[in-house]
């Protein structure tokens, strides 16, 4: 006895024209034939809207290029012509021509060329503010797309996508610090300014790499972001008020290290500041010692059972 073989009803449906499903169930998959249709319909779509894109941007291009020379001999505004075309292509061309990592793509030509536009802008205008624009410019975009983009990261960089993000945002700001001084001619940078500005940023980073990394359970996490937070609170005005002195400025009051309150005297700015942190001091540290308390409580229940 012999058998058909198998092999060949792929060669059979392709000169049948018609699938595998319908070759063996001798009728016509209309779903599949539409759902292929729409497709094709789709891609050719694309493809059009692709090339209508391509010919307005390179034709505006082309025509803005001829007449900026034609009227100046030089080319001036045309460049901000082309920068803006980018920034437009960024957002609607470029997604239909990346196949992976669509939103870092994205994302990053969108970025260059907003920062291309910002540049020639400045250099059309004579203006001297570039590096300050470009500075908050990349902080903000990153504060708000850097996530999305860091999603496509491999490992196992895909693994510290949380410290990746916060870093990436400290060196952002320090340089956005650093353009504002320079383009406002001031001298607070790099102190207070810099020092300042990390010692605020040691309890996100504490907390992120508590929750991220410590081999703990979410009670015992919990905890010691609010011990960490109890532990920087009654830092921040004495600290400051010495970065301040450090750098060549005046303070009114110096804080202590401790609170010094008054509840008598609330209608005094400085003690009423000093009332409500060291009340909000009370808080944290209740609750850390609540979480401390449910820590121990759910091991004691894990340990019965």
């Amino acid at each position: 006895m012999s058998y058909p073989d198998i092999t060949l009803i792929r060669d059979i449906c392709a000169i049948l024209q018609v699938s595998e499903h319908e070759l063996l169930t001798a009728s016509e998959d209309v779903e599949a034939r539409t759902a292929e249709t729409l497709a094709k319909k789709y891609l050719r779509l694309t493809r059009r809207v692709r090339m209508v894109q391509l010919l307005l941007y390179g034709g505006t291009a082309v025509l803005c290029l001829a007449c900026n020379w034609a009227m100046y001999h030089a080319l001036t505004w045309f460049w901000l012509v082309l920068t803006g075309e980018l920034v437009a292509a960024s957002l609607t061309l470029l997604p239909t021509l990346v196949q992976k990592r669509r939103a870092a793509v994205t994302l990053g030509g969108f970025t260059l060329s907003l920062e291309l536009l910002l540049l020639a802008s400045c250099l059309y205008s004579g203006g001297d503010w570039f590096p300050m624009a470009a500075a908050a410019t990349l902080f903000g975009l990153g504060a708000i797309f850097l996530p999305a983009a860091l999603r496509e990261l491999p490992r196992p960089l895909g693994e510290h996508k949380a410290a990746l993000y916060l870093g990436a945002e400290t060196l952002l700001l320090c340089a956005l610090l650093w353009a504002g001084a320079a383009y406002s001619g001031a001298d607070w940078f790099p102190l207070p300014a810099l020092p300042g500005t990390l010692f605020g940023l040691a309890l996100p980073w504490a907390c992120l790499l508590i929750i991220r990394y410590a081999p703990i359970g979410p009670w015992w996490k919990g905890a010691a972001c609010l011990g960490a937070a109890c532990v920087f609170l009654p830092l921040v005005n004495p600290v400051l008020d010495r970065l301040v002195l450090l750098g060549g400025g005046t303070v009114e009051r110096l804080h202590s290290f401790w609170f010094r309150p008054d509840f008598t005297r609330w209608t005094e700015d400085w003690y009423c500041n000093e009332n409500v942190l060291l009340l909000l001091w009370l808080a944290l540290a209740a609750a850390a010692v609540f979480c401390a308390l449910r820590a121990l409580l759910c091991r004691r229940d894990a340990a019965r059972a």
